[in-house]
Parts: C-alpha cells; structure tokens; sequence
C-alpha cells in the first residue's frame, strides 16, 4: 500500500514542509538509508506485540505440538519481525522505483496496519505511475518465492521450527499481495487501476475519482465487517478491521483531495492567492489588549503578529492565548507569545500553493504568514483560501 504536472521552470525553493513534518512526526527515527528516512510509529509497538502474542500462543503450537514455550515465543519474534521488514521492502520497492523516475522519497513509516511511502509528489504520467504502484507487489512476490524457498531449506534439513516459519511469512506475503491488488486506492490495485484508466482516458482527476470510490466502497466493506464480527463475539478481529477501514476511508477521500489540489494548484504561488496586507499585532502589545482591540473586535482565530519595521514574529492563536492564565496577560507581550508558539509558521511568497497546502492541511494549523525576502510579513494565506480557490475552480469545469 502506498498513500504535478508540467509546469514552467521554477527557482529553487525551500518546501517548507519538511522541518515542519519534523517536527509534527510522532514515531521512532529508525535512520537514512538511499536518501529516505525511516521511522517507526508508536502504534507499531503495540501490533507487533500483538502479532507475537497471537502466533506464539496459538498459531505455532497449533502447527507444532510438544515444544518448549520459549521456542513458540522465538518463533513468533523471528516471524513477526520479518514479516514487518517484508512490509519495509514493500514500500521500499515503491520508493526505489519512485526515486529513479525522479520523484523523491522523503520517509517511509512503519505503521500498525503496515508500511507507507510518503511521495513528494504525484507521477506526472500514468506509465510512472504505473510502475511505482507494480514495484511493491513484486517485491512481496519475490518473497513469498525465497519463504517457499526457505521453507524447503528448512525441510531439507529437518528443521520444523523453520518451516512453520517460512511457511506462514509465504501465505502472509501472498495475502499481502491479495489484498493490496483489490482495485480501489490508495491500494497497489487501485494505483494500478487508476494509472491504467489515466493512459487510456487522459483524466488523472477522474481516474482519481473512480479509484477513491472504490477504495472508500470497500473501505465501508470493511468496517461493517468489523461491527458484524464485533457483534459475533470477534472483539479483536472486529476492532481490526474497523481501524483498517476508517483507515483506507480516510486516505482514499485525502487522494481525491490531493488530485484536486494537483490540478488546480499547479503552477500557482501563495502571493498569487494570500491576503495581502492583513490585520497584525504590535509584538509590544499586552495580550489583555491584543484581546480587546483584536480578538474581540475582528472574530478571527489567529493574527500575525509583527516588529515595528514588520518582521513577522509568528502568529498569536487563539489556542495559545488560552495557555496563559489570563492574570498574566497584562505582563504577557504578543510577540513574546506568538515567538514561542508559532514562529515557525511563515512561508515565503513564492513557495508553491500545493506545498503550504500540505502544511494547513495539519490540524490545528490553518494560517500562515507569507514573508518576503527579508522575513518581513505581506500577506497571510490560510487553508479557507486554498479551498475555496479548488471549490471555484471544480464547480466551473463541472
């Protein structure tokens, strides 16, 4: 499973993104390896040990009788943990493919319910497309091929413990690749599906649309699977599968969205669609006066917040006024506050729409002060602007 078109030569620029999903990131940094970050989410602690718990305790003594349960317990940590590097080398087969069509690959996390490959950036063309989405599936067929191959080693050598092993990372491989061929995205079949419906229509919005609701189709599927196997006493593998659904649900509707924003933010900057000029905070003014000559006067939640020469100093959110008791908010200065908070929160004017579309995407997070070269503010953009440009733009072609 995996979660631009031509344009005109653009400057280099700094996406933004990047020390900002740094700093949003939750999971264990694993290391770099061909450029690529790896990372372990939280969750994955706890479905790993899950997965040792269930074949140690089940699976393996139903297949081998009469074994210490120290050597069911090894078996079910040596299982467990190349299955999930068989998911690594999944999305590390998307990623290679991806990085030689010259598309990087910022991270690959390992989550509870496998692997993703974050892209920067969608194919240009469908025949891209199509082989990084056939490159994972590959890989985890290359493996069930050496787990069978293992397996027969193993045999060979009257080494059952080994078998039993191999033999399930095969079967689980092979349903890895089973599931993933369903043709509805964010699922390899349906990166697939909509690669071979883009070459053939020359619609990448509604080969995107097509596949997302199958992917959402069957992420329904799946949830009401989980609440009739709740129902029939299946706790576990009920709640699965209702995690797994709201899961694909959620990534299948944010792949239309990022469709969308592929279509119509290609090409455009932020100053092009930022306010300019917007209402801003003195950094030398009390936050009891920010709140009533700003808040209380203008209705918005956040304000850029600037020098006297209007260097941006960050934004004073709401959220972040609430962190102060409000006995302190006379000795409180906004720029001390908004510096604190959301310093980090200015782009420049000419990063790309798509890019500071990510980053309002985050939640908690939509406003941005856009700054010129010297950092100081022209303008703030906000995720409102950025959607209500897609919504105008899709109504009118619709």
């Amino acid at each position: 499973m995996n979660p631009e078109s031509m344009r005109s030569p653009e400057p280099p620029e700094t996406d933004p993104t990047g020390s900002q999903e740094d700093r949003t990131r939750s999971g264990v940094f694993l290391g770099k390896f061909l450029g690529i970050r790896f990372y372990l989410d939280y969750s994955w602690f706890f479905i790993v040990a899950l997965v040792i718990y269930t074949l140690s305790t089940f699976f393996f003594p139903h297949e081998l009788s009469g074994r210490d349960p120290g050597v069911y317990i090894a078996m079910g940590v040596v299982a467990a943990l190349l299955f999930f590097l068989s998911i690594l080398l999944h999305e590390l087969g998307h990623s290679v493919v991806s990085q030689r069509c010259g598309i990087p690959v910022p991270s690959i996390t390992l989550l509870f319910i496998g692997g993703l490959a974050e892209i920067s950036r969608e194919p240009e063309d469908p025949q891209t497309e199509l082989k990084i989405a056939v490159a994972g599936p590959a890989v985890s067929l290359v493996l069930v091929v050496l787990y069978h191959a293992l397996a027969w080693v193993c045999n060979a050598a009257v080494f059952p413990e080994g078998v039993a092993v191999f033999k399930w990372l095969a079967s689980v491989n092979l349903l890895l690749v089973l599931f993933n061929a369903i043709p509805g995205y964010p699922l390899d079949g349906g990166r697939i599906l909509r690669a071979l419906l883009w070459m053939y229509s020359g619609g990448f919005r509604r080969a995107t649309f097509i596949t997302s609701r199958i992917g959402v189709a069957f992420s329904w599927f799946l949830m009401a699977l989980g609440v009739i196997l709740i129902f029939g006493g299946q706790w576990g593998q009920g709640l699965l599968f209702l995690i797994i659904g709201s899961f694909l649900k959620s990534a299948a509707e944010s792949g239309y969205a990022q469709a969308l924003s592929k279509q119509f933010l290609d090409g455009v900057r932020v100053r092009d669609l930022m306010t300019h000029d917007p209402v801003c905070v003195p950094a030398q003014l009390p936050l009891n006066l920010a709140v009533d000559d700003y808040f209380l006067t203008n209705h918005h939640v956040a304000f850029p917040v600037i020098d006297d020469d209007r260097r941006f100093r960050g934004l004073l959110r709401l959220d972040s006024l609430k962190s102060v008791p409000r006995e302190k908010w006379p000795y409180v200065l906004a720029g001390e506050l908004a510096q604190d908070h959301d310093a980090h929160l200015g782009i420049p004017a000419e990063t790309s729409a798509a890019s500071a579309l990510r980053l309002l995407l985050i939640p908690g997070q939509g406003s941005l002060g856009v700054l010129d070269e010297a950092e100081r503010l022209i303008g703030i953009i906000t995720r409102h602007d950025l959607l209500h440009f897609i919504r105008i733009h899709t109504e009118l072609e619709d």
